[in-house]
């Protein structure tokens, strides 16, 4: 009677449980604890009617029947274990699909032993009314299968447990136990046989015990509350990216969006990365393994595929309240369209809207830094500045659109006469300068010549049929190599005098 009491209350008393973490069913690991607290109560309920039935057949087929959550709680505890450890996407269809094939391999083998053998030597009824059987070495590999699933599912949440830190901590340690206890229970009843054998026997050795702490673990540390559920599921809709690094540098951790940020930033093509070193994934991030390794909050921002793609990546050390550095928390943001606005305004703030070269300012910034390191490296450096001719009366006789229009058409001639390592520059209304570094006075009076008979055999077309005929003064300075006068404003001076001594002298001329 006690007996019989004892088989009832451990087949109930999980079924209850899954009932209760049904409507939470929807939090990851929660459908795989169901299915263990039912594999839970099948053993136990399996083990009343081997006691009750008196028929020997009926005894076997239900002592049949309880091989089956035997062999299937390890392989689901196995998968529970790994989702809580935080190892859920290596919770593949091929490892459940193999674990699967080895566990319904032993039990076709199980409820077909009568005909082959190959599982069990003997089988006879004891006192309790229960069957004792000696297994056959195959019986025993399986066996010791099942318990190794018991120990690796224990020890992949031990060692979370180790990772993390407060009530999480003990949260794993509880799953943890939970786990190792089948193994412990096996091994007492290994050494005595008598202690499985009472009513309190069933109920211990039976898959109760696991499957009650589980059900703590999860509902007493609030795992099947929303909140927990809410977290998880915000990680994986960020838009931001984020990957967790440990000490070694390799990916424990990263939701789809870092997956498809890194993927379009030069990784390898998105699929399993954990465990992957981050250089084999994305050679170009030494910056980002360098803030890793300064194990303080950096935030760096990385150009790939020449500045086609640009990322902006917080890092964040994982360090525990004993001050053992875990690894890196990253948070990745595609700022790429960010970065061209910024270029496109650093542009527009350096070139002339009208004309597209440099406007003043930016041509005399990069004029004297040219400049300068020609005077350093012992080279010679000439300058160039344009006027165009009676640019007033082409405004006057034909309108302001028609001046742009001429000064457009102007600047078209220049740059495919000047070279690109030259500097083009729009100073003033109808004023261009050219910076030539490298060049002596006798090549920048041959580009200048040839400047002036380009412009003046190029018509420039208004567009309503009527076609201008432009002319350009030039006036020129330099520096030779042994120079080391470095003022740009002097030699702009001398250059510019020069200008309007042809400008003064009939105009369409260069002097120097």
């Amino acid at each position: 009677m006690i007996i019989t009491a004892s088989c009832l209350i451990a087949s109930c008393l999980p079924i209850a449980l899954a009932m209760v973490v049904f409507r939470y069913r929807q939090v990851p690991g929660a459908s795989l604890f169901i299915v263990l607290a039912l594999l839970s109560a099948l053993l136990s309920f399996g083990s009343l009617m081997q006691y009750v039935l008196p028929e020997y057949e009926a005894k076997l087929f239900w002592r049949n029947i309880t091989q089956i959550p035997l062999l299937l709680f390890p392989m689901f505890g196995l998968l529970f274990s790994m989702i809580y450890a935080g190892m859920e996407r290596l919770v593949r269809p091929w490892l459940t699909t193999v674990l699967s094939v080895i566990s319904l391999t032993a039990l076709i083998l199980i409820f077909t032993d009568e005909s082959h053998n190959l599982m069990r030597n003997a089988i006879s009824l004891g006192e309790n009314g229960l069957f004792d059987v000696r297994r056959t070495s195959l019986n025993s590999y399986f066996l010791a299968y099942t318990q190794a699933l018991h120990l690796i599912g224990g020890a992949l949440l031990l060692k979370a447990a180790i990772d993390v830190s407060g009530r999480h901590r003990f949260q794993l340690l509880l799953m943890s136990g939970a786990m190792l206890l089948p193994v412990v229970s096996f091994s007492m009843s290994a050494i005595n046989h008598e202690l499985s054998a009472g009513a309190s026997g069933i109920l211990f050795f039976s898959l109760l015990p696991t499957s009650v702490v589980l059900f703590w673990a999860l509902y007493r540390h609030q795992v099947l509350h929303v909140v927990q559920f809410a977290r998880n599921k915000l990680i994986e809709m960020m838009k931001e990216g984020v990957v967790v690094l440990d000490t070694e540098q390799r990916i424990m951790d990263y939701n789809p969006s870092a997956s498809r940020l890194l993927a379009r930033a030069g990784g390898i093509e998105p699929g399993n990365w954990t465990a992957m070193v981050l250089s084999k994934l994305l050679p170009s991030a030494s910056v980002w393994l360098e803030a890793h390794d300064c194990r303080t909050e950096m935030h760096v921002e990385l150009p790939f595929h020449e500045e086609q793609v640009w990322l902006a990546i917080t890092v964040t050390p994982l360090i525990s309240g004993r001050g053992v550095y875990y690894g890196s928390l990253s948070v990745i943001a595609d700022i790429t369209e960010t970065k061209k606005l910024e270029q496109d305004l650093r542009r527009r703030a350096s070139i002339d809207g009208l004309t597209g070269v440099y406007n003043r300012d930016s041509f005399m910034e990069r004029a004297q830094r040219h400049l300068s390191l020609c005077m350093e490296e012992g080279k010679a450096f000439s300058l160039l500045v344009l006027d165009l001719d009676f640019f007033k009366k082409i405004n006057d006789d034909h309108g302001h659109q028609s001046g742009d229009m001429a000064l457009k058409g102007f600047v078209q001639v220049v740059q495919r006469v000047v070279e690109c390592r030259s500097l083009f520059g729009r100073v003033g209304g109808e004023e261009f300068a050219i910076a030539l570094p490298d060049s002596d006075l006798e090549q920048a009076a041959e580009l200048a010549e040839l400047i002036r008979s380009s412009v003046m055999n190029a018509g420039v077309s208004l567009g309503d049929g009527c076609e201008l005929q432009l002319t350009v003064s030039i006036g020129g300075s330099g520096r030779d190599s042994s120079s080391q006068e470095g003022s740009f404003q002097l030699l702009y001076s001398e250059a510019d005098q020069a200008l309007y001594r042809a400008k003064r002298s009939g105009r369409n001329k260069v002097l120097f």
